[in-house]
């Protein structure tokens, strides 16, 4: 699928606005989206890092968006685990998703998110995934 109806598939929701998701890159070796959360996003008044919350919404939109852009169809996340690494910081974020298995009815990807330009991983995470509309012939 490409990049620019992945956009305006992230444009289409409210968090993903608010979090100031951007698609990067989009091919065969998988998705990587911006991030710009801010102040707003911290765990606390004062801290200058993200609530747990919102690093696992940025994952589990890549690794989610990671199986649109290799199947071309909607997923929903059936299940998501979310290793919590280092703080993130409420600033400019990359995350790094991969479309691990797809099948007609249940998909596998992977996330990873770093703070932008780094190469030290924060956070990671694994998910299940279901097609909206599956495939002809898929189990229900």
């Amino acid at each position: 699928m490409p990049g620019s109806d992945l956009q305006g598939m992230l444009d289409s929701a409210p968090v993903h606005r608010a979090l100031g998701l951007r698609v990067a890159r989009a091919d065969d070796h998988g998705l990587i989206l911006h991030a710009q959360p801010g102040p707003e996003h911290a765990g606390a008044d004062d801290s200058e890092f993200l609530h747990g919350g919102v690093v696992a919404t940025v994952l589990d939109t890549t690794a989610t968006f990671a199986l649109i852009a290799a199947t071309g169809t909607d997923w929903s996340t059936v299940d998501l685990r979310v290793d919590f690494l280092r703080p993130a910081p409420a600033g400019p974020l990359e995350a790094r998703g991969r479309a691990v298995q797809a099948g007609r009815r249940l998909g596998r990807a992977t996330a990873e998110l770093y703070a932008a330009g780094s190469h030290r991983l924060l956070a990671s995470a694994a998910g299940t995934f279901v097609r909206a509309d599956p495939e002809p012939g898929a189990d229900t």
